[in-house]
């Protein structure tokens, strides 16, 4: 709930019992964090095989073209696809009032996903890539994970059909809008393309509207709740913060060709990218005013509660990852970044730093109310945190300013002549910031630290944390206004 009504968020919280099963949010919150580790730890290879090619040469599976496929896919489908309904199924009930539909079906379907997620990792690492970007799992695999990725979208619609409050809080749409973008643009990229442009269009759609989308919806609809259930104050703007969201769904898409300007993007790509790129900027900009405004004046807790600090931090990342991408939307910027690693760059700095700080503070704020087991230990989980934020933090910066060099470095020698921006000019400018990629390498590691810490505290929080009570939901019928 975001607190658009603290009246009738009171009422809700009346509603909550002790009788509801929620093992599905619960175990998809584990294995969403278990993704997570495991797909840092695979970025972190990939970074240092770009830094000394010559590691693990012999061996197929450890080369950078398979190594940063298979991180990117565990990362957004094994980390954001159980993150996703794990989320939708903590909050649904909660923000329409009524119990969550078909629970054992949506367990099995979230663990059904993950293992054919770490599956089609396993293929792609040792038989290659079949696909474009985030479309690399066989074409075997893209239905039946088109099919588990429908069952969140199918289970939380149903359940909304048996509402019984009928405010429509910003945190539900974030939810409702992430467990159906997310299916649809991943059958969008199962379809086979159209010709000429098809490809092009449909590769980058599908790409960035995940990334960009689908990724991080449903922990910004979390990031809502959260905020307003832990600081216990209303939301500063629930109109704002629906502005950002039918903002982002409405622009976000407009956004792809941001990626391709600078290279053989059709002439009319760049006016869609500057409505997108502003689009982005907007709905950035209405989540951190107000997250700034709603805690203006009790910034102390974000001192005491960890939950606070995490959704500060990622609230952070997001906005100026987001705000840095829409930038790139513009032909001035596009001319000096675009084609460099700058892309690479907001990519690290979204799955590394924005979204997993964003879920874990979700995760942390209903992993124990569901559980019935207080954190085990915040000041880990603060460790983690920090080490996750200079980590990945760094890892993200040094890809950026690697872009910007090797993009200024390439306009520099277009206007001067001295050098041609093809072939051994290209791995000239390339050359020029192998200092930045190796202490973006380093760095990573410490993010992997961080990482590492995080999910040591959430399964220690279920095996050692103590006793608190367990928050579900029981409607209440016949239930009269206060």
């Amino acid at each position: 709930m975001t607190g658009d009504n603290p009246k009738l968020s009171r009422r809700l919280l009346d509603r909550i019992g002790t009788d509801q099963d929620e093992s599905a949010a619960s175990w998809l919150m584990v294995v969403s964090c278990l993704f997570l580790l495991a797909g840092t730890a695979l970025l972190v290879t990939a970074l240092f095989k770009l830094v000394v090619p010559s590691l693990f040469a012999d061996t197929a599976l450890m080369s950078f073209g398979r190594l940063r496929p298979a991180a990117l896919l565990t990362l957004v489908y094994g980390f954001g696809g159980t993150i996703t309904p794990a989320i939708a199924y903590y909050l649904t009930p909660r923000l329409v009032g009524a119990r969550m539909r078909f629970q054992p079906i949506a367990l099995l379907g979230g663990l059904g996903l993950a293992g054919l997620v770490a599956l089609g990792v396993l293929v792609v690492l040792f038989r290659g890539p079949a696909g474009p970007e985030l479309g690399e799992f066989p074409p075997l695999f893209d239905w039946p994970i088109a099919a588990l990725l429908l069952l969140p979208a199918l289970t939380v619609s149903a359940t909304i059909r048996h509402r019984t409050e009928e405010s429509s809080f910003v945190s539900l749409l974030y939810v409702l809008g992430a467990v159906w973008w997310f299916p649809a643009l991943h059958i969008t990229g199962s379809i086979p393309a159209l010709p000429n442009a098809g490809p092009f269009l449909q590769t980058g759609l599908v790409a960035n509207g995940i990334l960009w989308l689908a990724f991080p919806a449903a922990a910004l609809g979390g990031a809502y709740y959260v905020l307003v259930k832990e600081s216990g104050l209303p939301l500063f703007s629930g109109p704002l913060a629906r502005a950002g969201f039918w903002t982002l769904s409405g622009t976000a898409l407009l956004a792809t060709p941001i990626r391709f300007l600078g290279g053989p993007a059709p002439d009319w790509t760049e006016t869609v990218a500057v409505v997108g790129a502003m689009g982005l900027i907007v709905s950035a900009l209405a989540l951190i005013t107000n997250l700034g405004q709603t805690l203006s004046g009790a910034w102390e807790e974000m001192s005491r509660n960890p939950v606070i600090r995490y959704l500060v931090v990622g609230a952070s990342a997001y906005t100026l990852v987001t705000v840095l991408t829409g930038l790139s939307g513009f032909r001035s910027t596009a001319a000096m970044v675009g084609l460099t690693t700058w892309h690479e760059g907001l990519t690290f700095g979204t799955v590394l730093v924005a979204v997993p700080a964003l879920a874990l503070s979700f995760v942390f704020h209903a992993f124990p109310r569901t559980t019935g087991r207080n954190l085990s230990d915040e000041i880990i989980a603060g460790r983690g945190l920090r080490w996750l934020t200079w980590g990945g933090g760094i890892t993200a910066a040094c890809f950026l300013l690697a872009g910007l060099v090797s993009g200024m470095a390439w306009n520099w020698a277009n206007a001067s002549g001295t050098r041609t921006n093809t072939g051994l000019g290209f791995s000239a400018g390339l050359s020029e910031v192998n200092l930045l990629f190796t202490l973006g390498a380093l760095a990573s590691v410490v993010a992997l630290a961080g990482v590492a810490l995080m999910v040591w505290t959430v399964i220690r929080t279920y095996i050692s944390g103590t006793a608190r009570p367990v928050e579900v939901l029981i409607p209440v019928e016949n239930e009269t206004d206060e």
